[in-house]
């Protein structure tokens, strides 16, 4: 396996991925609005301020075996893109490639069998497309690691968590 070298004085950039990255997912929540307690007409304060928390992602309404099935993918997804982190911060692009294609590639489209496990087919057409959007990017990370292509790798690399952001921010599932 080939390591690839930056330039010398030049920050790691696999610890800029890893923060990168690490921000962008625990910035999902903050897609929760919180209007002041003070906006009410009466300048009065809610008994509750959680009453005042608005969701502004669109709900998925999906079975919950489904849902179970689609939250264990995301799952799977935040422990291969962790894994990722880890080789583009070794410098080991074959590696990355080998875990993106296994964890994240076009293949796992196909791995559920049984129509009613398929959390895709409960989703709007544009949270599928996004799902697509996430696959067809791993797939050319894949591609431009196995090349040793460090500049595609990571612009492929942010077009994976650019559509995970994407889907956290813009839908829900309860």
């Amino acid at each position: 396996m080939s390591k690839l070298q930056s330039p010398p004085g030049t920050p790691s950039t696999g610890k800029k991925l890893l923060w990168l990255v690490t921000l962008a997912v625990l910035s999902a929540p903050l897609a929760v609005y919180c209007e002041s307690p003070k906006d009410h007409i009466d300048g009065t304060e809610a008994a509750e301020p959680e009453s005042h928390l608005i969701d502004l992602r669109s709900y998925v309404e999906i079975p919950e075996k489904a849902r179970r099935i689609l939250q264990e993918d995301m799952l799977d997804h935040l422990a291969v893109l962790n894994e990722i982190n880890r080789y583009l911060a070794e410098n080991d692009l074959p590696a990355a490639a080998d875990v993106a294609e296994t964890g994240m590639g076009r293949s796992l489209l196909s791995k559920y069998q049984d129509e009613e496990m398929r959390p895709g087919r409960y989703m709007p057409k544009e949270m599928r497309e996004i799902g697509w959007e996430l696959h067809n990017a791993a797939a050319q990370f894949v591609t431009a690691a196995r090349q040793g292509n460090l500049q595609k790798t990571l612009l492929a690399y942010q077009r994976i968590t650019s559509a995970c952001v994407a889907c956290h921010y813009s839908y829900r599932t309860r």
